[in-house]
């Protein structure tokens, strides 16, 4: 055997071991590329729960944010007039 068959061979199987590499790694990141879809899926679910859950917070509190403003208000009035009838009874 000449340098040149030695050479062939070697190049042989060194191709086939980088090319064994190549589809075992292209198989894994195949497997790879389809989980990150899917933690992508689960986290672009969870976005859009957190955002339906905002809104129906945020249209739940307006009313209550006016109605403790209301009753703030009215507290305040009332506290007002009661001091002053109070104050007129003593005359």
């Amino acid at each position: 055997m000449g340098a040149a068959e030695i050479l062939v061979i070697f190049l042989s199987v060194a191709l086939a071991i980088f090319l064994t590499l190549s589809i075992v790694l292209t198989v894994y990141l195949i497997k790879l590329v389809q989980k990150a879809e899917k933690v992508a899926d689960t986290v672009q679910e969870s976005a859009d729960t957190f955002v339906t859950i905002s809104d129906e917070l945020h249209s739940a509190i307006a009313p209550a944010v006016i109605a403790r403003t209301v009753g703030d208000i009215a507290d305040r009035f009332m506290r007002r007039h009661s001091k002053r009838d109070g104050d007129e009874e003593d005359k």
